[in-house]
């Protein structure tokens, strides 16, 4: 069993990278996009407050960034709970 869990959890490692390199390719395209400075240059400083000012194309490639944070957070909270798992079953199997 301790096996499985650390299995799950190198498999929500890998799928934090994976959303990571997602959110990063669709963020350099949302900042390509955006078509005014001022607002390139604050969603660089401060995403979480220039989303709503975000239209056109750019706006459903900062949509594919906000999922791709949600899910590598995800992964990453996954990982955590898997590798605590797979450490008490470790110190059990012993």
């Amino acid at each position: 069993m301790s096996y499985v869990a650390t299995a799950v959890t190198v498999l929500a490692l890998a799928g934090a990278i994976a959303s990571w390199v997602v959110g990063a390719v669709s963020y350099v395209r949302t900042l390509a996009a955006i078509d005014d400075t001022g607002t390139r240059w604050l969603a660089v400083v401060a995403w979480p407050f220039v989303t709503s000012r975000i239209r056109g194309a750019a706006s459903e490639h900062a949509a594919r960034v906000n999922k791709a944070l949600v899910a590598f957070i995800v992964c990453l909270m996954i990982a955590a709970a898997a590798w605590s798992a797979a450490a008490n079953l470790h110190r059990f199997a012993r």
